[in-house]
């Protein structure tokens, strides 16, 4: 139903209305999905024949023929004329009649009489030579009906983005809109999987599955199109929130139990559950946190979801810096006192911490694993002349970095890149040292004004769903006016940005990455007119207006300016008819150059590279006119004071050839994913806690192939477990991890072996072995056991093997197995 207008002009004037959509370009026919748009209003029912209240009222049927309002031969006609025109638009002799709408059978049995009717009398006119038989179905049946008439349908093999309903109404906003819930939503979705992970590895055994469950549904709630959007209103926006955090709290008793057990070098001597409370920060994000800056010693338990060892910078509120941190093998790690940026400080969600500075130091985790590191409070210790804790030789007080203004050029280096910034501390450049090619990048921040309409017409307003700017161009801060510091320690520099009274930005540069990243904080957006904010970033290569988003993650969609590969485009919005969603990364090319340019994100977001040589990334949003489309409330959200909501987020740049793109995007967007999350014990006796606990543990025997991320474990029924496997790489884009590859699940995990294996679909609820698909004819192909396009790409699936039970995953396949297993002990 939600098609964009001039699409399904188009498609209704051609008869293709039902279609075969190719949704991979790497698994070939097994991934064509059958494809239906609705030619009538949306998806509710004809016109006149809508018999719900109070939202319908329609005309109900009389067929009392005593009655001074006996209608049939009235309705039946308006039927019969609804349908000869609906019946042009598809190229079968079957139609699929949607009857209802949102909230509606309500009034159920005034559908049901009046349906029972339409039916009875539509077909009595059969015997008048009327061709048209209605009756009750279901989609299932309507897709049985439509493949055994063996029609030939044409195929599509791009996406639906972005969608207008009219020459003005491009929906791209709801990319952007309510980001703090997005954030709240990745990072949900991020504990859940820590969640389940940990209930099995753990062995469990189910006990804390209603927990679990708890996190589950509501992560599954999120998903709904009024919610990860951002379209709900604003009560129901705070209600998603509330029901987030007390799940999470949920799942909290399950990662404390499972750490505790997994912690403890003999578990079976001792009850888990009497071993001092495991303690969580929900508010790291805006650097508080109340066990940090409480004073005491703390025992710091990092686990790992990602299938692959991390490096992993952790940044911990403290109010003094008396305390000297030590590894997984007791050995001292140095650590560095940052003054918390006063943009953060002035945050309303900090108002209870009195945090000043972030302990930052570096921990390595194993792979789908913890590392534990202490934290020593140093109580009374005298302090040296740099603000540091004097103690031992055997450990190592923080170092306080010394802030300094900007006032000249500078550079900073990395493994990878040397980058440049100018005299007022903005970005300025980066040079690839692998090759030596400089690319101008300049960053920008600004704000697109809102357009204010009726909504009538072409007089729409930009809200919740709408993207609507009221000009082309963006405002722009003004460089000139950035105000920058620099903090520069050897595991860290940061270049600290005021833009403007209402966004700053910390520029983070670890010369072991491959990325810069972006730590950005907006609002509150000034309420005196709608605001849509925009970070962007302008480089000298040359792309043609041809740029990437991906498609939920997994296969990168080529977009190009102006254009849809199935219509000609009537270019009526430049800005917002070129905005996709960017639910992980952007990028764009110069193929002359043999250059990629990529931006990561923290949270789902629109964006575009339409611009020449442009990456633009869209933050935040305020808009004070609803847009019509539903919510019925303008997108004003209030914050914590209502005042406006304040944002926080992060955004990476890559910057590479073309060829090794791949390797650094697909993998750090797996890790930002699959973040580690940190907990925290109090303990009396840290000599005791390192005698009688494992500091470190992974579960896997070996780290996974770097192309394989481990999607999916959770508890299925005592010892059976639900296991899905991601090669996340596409084909043909790296040379070594662009492969199949092979993947033994028996001797997977430490804590079990894997006895048996069943494949099931990606839902998990039925044997791949057993599932049957329908094929259709297309218009390229003889028969339906041919490809689509003639040189289309259609690798070989490999099965399970069930002797070894091992695995060969193709690029971009998601493999499902319920596994049992016995425990090692281990």
């Amino acid at each position: 139903a939600r098609l964009d207008y001039e699409d399904q002009k188009l498609r209704s004037a051609e008869k293709r209305m039902e279609f075969i959509w190719q949704a991979s370009d790497d698994f070939g026919r097994t991934s064509d999905i059958w494809a239906h748009a609705m030619a009538g209003s949306l998806y509710g029912p004809p016109t006149g024949f809508n018999w719900d209240v109070p939202d319908g009222g329609d005309e109900p049927i009389i067929d009392d023929r005593e009655s001074e309002d006996y209608n049939v031969d009235k309705i039946v006609d308006k039927f019969l004329n609804y349908i000869k025109p609906y019946a042009a638009n598809y190229a079968t002799n079957h139609l699929l009649i949607p009857m209802g709408m949102d909230f509606n059978f309500q009034s159920a049995n005034a559908w049901f009489t009046n349906m029972d009717k339409l039916i009875k009398f539509v077909n009595a006119r059969q015997v008048n030579g009327s061709n048209i038989n209605v009756f009750y179905s279901t989609p299932t049946c309507y897709l049985a009906a439509v493949h055994q008439s063996n029609h030939t349908l044409t195929y599509k093999s791009d996406d639906f983005f972005p969608y207008a309903s009219d020459a003005h109404t491009y929906w791209t906003g709801y990319f952007t809109s309510r980001p703090a819930l997005k954030r709240y939503e990745r990072a949900s979705n991020n504990f859940l999987q820590v969640c389940k992970q940990l209930d099995v590895l753990a062995l469990l055994g189910g006990q804390y599955d209603k927990e679990v469950t708890a996190l589950r549904e509501w992560q599954a709630v999120m998903q709904h199109h009024d919610a990860i959007t951002g379209t709900e209103k604003q009560h129901v926006a705070n209600n998603y929130a509330l029901k987030l955090y007390k799940s999470i709290e949920k799942c909290q008793s399950v990662v404390e139990v499972a750490v505790r057990k997994l912690t403890l070098k003999q578990p079976a001597l001792k009850d888990v559950t009497n071993l001092g409370e495991l303690l969580f920060c929900q508010q790291l994000n805006v650097s508080a946190c109340i066990h940090t800056e409480a004073n005491h010693s703390l025992v710091v338990t990092v686990y790992n979801p990602y299938g692959q060892p991390v490096r992993h910078i952790l940044r911990l509120p403290v109010t003094h810096r008396n305390y000297a941190v030590s590894d997984t093998q007791g050995m001292p790690v140095q650590s560095y006192a940052f003054l918390i940026p006063a943009p953060v400080l002035a945050l309303k969600e900090r108002a209870l911490s009195r945090a000043v500075e972030e302990l930052v130091f570096e921990t390595k985790l194993p792979a789908l694993g913890f590392a534990t590191y202490i934290l020593k409070y140093q109580n009374g210790s005298e302090t040296n002349s740099t603000g540091s804790v004097a103690t031992n030789s055997t450990s190592l007080p923080p170092v306080a970095p010394v802030s300094r203004k900007v006032d000249k050029e500078f550079s900073v280096q990395t493994k990878s890149f040397n980058v440049h910034f100018d005299g007022n501390g903005s970005l300025k450049a980066i040079q690839i040292r692998a090759t030596g090619q400089v690319v101008d990048v300049r960053q920008d921040f600004g704000y697109y004004r809102s357009f204010v309409g009726n909504n009538y017409g072409t007089n729409r307003a930009s809200g919740a769903y709408v993207f609507r700017p009221s000009e082309q161009e963006a405002v722009l801060f003004a460089r000139s006016n950035i105000i920058a510091h620099i903090v520069d320690t050897p595991v860290l520099t940061e270049v600290r940005q005021k833009v403007g009274d209402w966004m700053s930005q910390t520029v983070r540069i670890d010369p072991l990455s491959d990325a810069i990243e972006f730590d950005y904080q907006c609002g509150p957006i000034p309420a005196d007119e709608g605001k849509e904010v925009v970070i962007r970033w302008s480089t000298n290569m040359t792309t043609g207006g041809v740029f990437y988003t991906d498609s939920n993650g997994r296969q990168m969609m080529r977009r190009r300016r102006d254009y849809r590969p199935t219509y000609n485009l009537t270019v009526t919005e430049p800005v917002s008819g070129n905005y996709y969603p960017v639910t992980s990364r952007i990028a764009i090319r110069d193929d002359r150059n043999d250059l990629q340019m990529t931006v990561l994100n923290d949270r789902a977001q629109g964006g575009t590279g339409y611009r020449e040589g442009q990456i633009e990334v869209m933050v935040h949003r305020r808009c004070l006119v609803d847009d019509g489309m539903g919510v019925v409330e303008a997108l004003n959200e209030g914050g914590v004071d209502g005042k406006g909501l304040e944002i926080r987020g992060k955004l990476w740049l890559q910057l590479s050839n073309i060829a090794g793109a791949a390797e650094q995007h697909r993998d750090m967007a797996q890790r930002l994913y699959m973040e580690p999350v940190v907990t925290f014990r109090r303990c009396s006796s840290l000599d005791e806690y390192a005698r009688e606990h494992r500091m470190e543990y992974s579960a896997l025997r070996a780290p996974l192939p770097k192309n394989i991320h481990l999607m999916t474990l959770e508890q299925w029924v005592n010892t059976t477990f639900l296991l899905r496997l991601e090669h996340f790489y596409q084909w043909n884009e790296s040379l070594s991890l662009s492969l199949p590859v092979r993947v033994e699940l028996r001797d997977l995990f430490r804590a079990f072996v894997v006895t048996e294996a069943l494949e099931t679909t990606l839902s998990a609820t039925e044997n791949i072995l057993a599932a049957r698909r329908l094929y259709f004819w297309d218009a390229n192909a003889n028969n339906r056991n041919t490809s689509a396009v003639s040189d289309r790409f259609e690798p070989k699936r490999h099965e399970l093997n069930g002797t070894d039970l091992s695995v060969i995953i193709n690029p971009m396949e998601i493999r499902t197995f319920i596994i049992r297993t016995n425990p090692t002990g281990d």
